[in-house]
């Protein structure tokens, strides 16, 4: 389908999505979303005169058609208008809501919305809202995420109904798991939301966990869209905006163009350390402390235009434009990391996992080498970075190196394909010890 709007979820096919294929109006029934293996998340508007396109979100990539409903579009821009003026009403409740809960402190906002506030015009029309759990240390699974959740839903419905604007129905709620397969966890919340004589709309919320903060939030104040006040809610920093912008379009399966976009918007007007950048993308992958960051790892990216064109057709532009503009306001970036001092591996990588020791201590002491190296495996360190940790762990002093890639290899379960792969190369130990010592 093609150029028309069908009530029929099951002709969309699998994707890749042309971008003239409209979506159907409203929900897909369950027995649509079971056989084309929807997102439970997805709810396209409803009403005359609006279009939305299938857009691929590598959030979802665990159903088979990984997609959302796109910016809605309008044939007539006083419709256009309207709904805008309205979806961002009822942002402004959730936000409230949110910054006069129980829940405040515990959420960092991030991503487009902090963006609109920054650059007004010249950033994406937020249409949703990102946010970082914090501590570190709330699981998803816990049952307060539940509580968060409702709670955030009730309490925006309660603001829109006092302002009688529009309404949002927090029984009519739905939420998906999302980042799955990756890094962090995450929920994603819909709420519906409606107004007098326009199609309805929705105000989608994400929220990760377990994702360490590595720079402090700052409480920031993000003008209301209606421009009678300021929400004063927790934030990303600019500089930390940056960093993951970057993060996400060096080491995502699924590099996006809306961050590409983001990341130049942010990169022309924003300083950024090295430090910054190098503890961030540490932080996230691991392997990271081993090298230093260049252009090289941003040249070769390709983030998908496409689907960032179906959306915003109006901002124009190529990957090629932007990723050029992009590498020419980091240059300064990439001098700062290769201008350092030359130093060993076992030193570089120090550096960048020293954040990771206090845990690491912790779990050493409660559980002993066992508990350490199943640590290690959780938060993905291959070996050479787990060699450091260890040693440092144990005390420089009183296990080298080879011994701490001896305890690693000793702890991999019995009989797994780990403990396999090293018994039948011992090079790789070999490799990963002489990394320590080759100059970085």
């Amino acid at each position: 389908m093609t150029g028309d709007q069908d009530d029929n979820w099951y002709n969309l096919g699998w994707g890749p999505w042309d971008e003239r294929l409209e979506l159907p109006q409203g929900p897909p029934s369950e027995q649509d979303r079971e056989q084309q293996e929807l997102p439970r998340s997805l709810l396209a508007a409803a009403g005359p005169g609006i279009v939305q396109r299938a857009v691929f979100d590598p959030a979802l990539k665990q159903y088979a058609s990984a997609m959302r409903a796109g910016e809605p579009q309008f044939a007539a821009p006083d419709d256009a208008e309207r709904w805008h003026t309205a979806r961002r009403r009822a942002i402004d409740h959730v936000l409230a809501a949110i910054t006069e809960s129980r829940w405040a402190e515990h959420l960092v906002l991030r991503g487009s919305m902090l963006l609109r506030a920054w650059y007004g015009d010249a950033a994406r029309e937020p249409g949703d809202l990102d946010f970082v759990v914090v501590p570190a240390t709330w699981e998803l699974g816990e049952p307060r995420t539940e509580r968060m959740l409702a709670g955030i839903g009730r309490g925006a419905e309660a603001h829109a109904r006092a302002a009688g604007d529009v309404r949002i129905d927090a029984a009519g709620a739905v939420d998906d798991e999302i980042w799955t397969y990756d890094r962090v966890p995450g929920r994603r919340l819909v709420l519906p939301w409606r107004a007098d004589g326009l199609p309805s709309g929705t105000v989608q919320l994400d929220f990760v966990f377990s994702e360490t903060l590595p720079s402090p939030a700052a409480y920031t104040e993000v003008p209301r869209r209606d421009g009678t006040g300021v929400h004063r809610i927790l934030a990303a920093t600019r500089e930390q905006s940056l960093a993951w912008k970057l993060l996400w379009l060096i080491a995502d399966a699924y590099p996006q163009g809306k961050d590409l976009y983001d990341a130049v918007l942010l990169a022309e007007s924003t300083p950024l350390r090295a430090d910054l950048l190098h503890t961030t993308l540490t932080a996230a992958e691991p392997h990271w402390a081993g090298r230093r960051v260049g252009r090289g790892a941003l040249v070769d990216q390709d983030p998908d235009w496409s689907e960032f064109a179906k959306e915003y057709p109006h901002l124009g532009g190529s990957t090629e434009e932007f990723m050029e503009r992009l590498l020419t306001a980091l240059a300064p970036v990439f001098a700062e990391e290769a201008g350092g001092p030359a130093v060993d591996g076992y030193t570089w990588r120090l550096r960048w996992l020293a954040p990771l020791l206090p845990d690491g201590r912790r779990e050493a002491a409660h559980g002993g080498m066992p508990a350490l190296a199943g640590w290690l495996r959780s938060r993905a360190l291959g070996l050479t970075e787990s060699i450091v940790v260890i040693r440092e762990v144990v005390g420089p002093e009183r296990c080298t190196p080879e011994r701490a890639a001896a305890a690693y290899v000793a702890e991999l379960p019995y009989g797994s394909s780990q403990l396999g792969y090293y018994e039948r190369n011992p090079d790789v130990v070999r490799n990963a010890l002489e990394a320590l010592r080759e100059e970085v």
